[in-house]
């Protein structure tokens, strides 16, 4: 969904991008520190954040939009 925030590895780094937007909103050199501020944006932006592997799949989808504060969500399907 646009709006939302998605944490993925490109071009040796972990990047936080919002979806809509071709640029990232910031990087990271770890995962971990990538995974904690786009969780740290999507709360903020009361978005759904996902979370994705170095090969580009799905790991993780929580959603943080006021009704459902931090439940993971069910993989989309492929």
């Amino acid at each position: 969904m646009e709006g939302d925030v998605e944490t993925l590895y490109e071009n040796r780094l972990w990047k936080n991008r919002v979806e809509g937007h071709q640029r990232a909103a910031n990087t990271a050199k770890s995962r971990e520190e990538a995974v904690k501020t786009g969780r740290h944006m999507a709360k903020a932006r009361q978005s759904v954040h996902i979370v994705r592997t170095e090969d580009g799949k799905v790991a993780r989808r929580d959603d943080y939009r006021t009704s459902r504060r931090g439940v993971p969500l069910p993989p989309e399907p492929e």
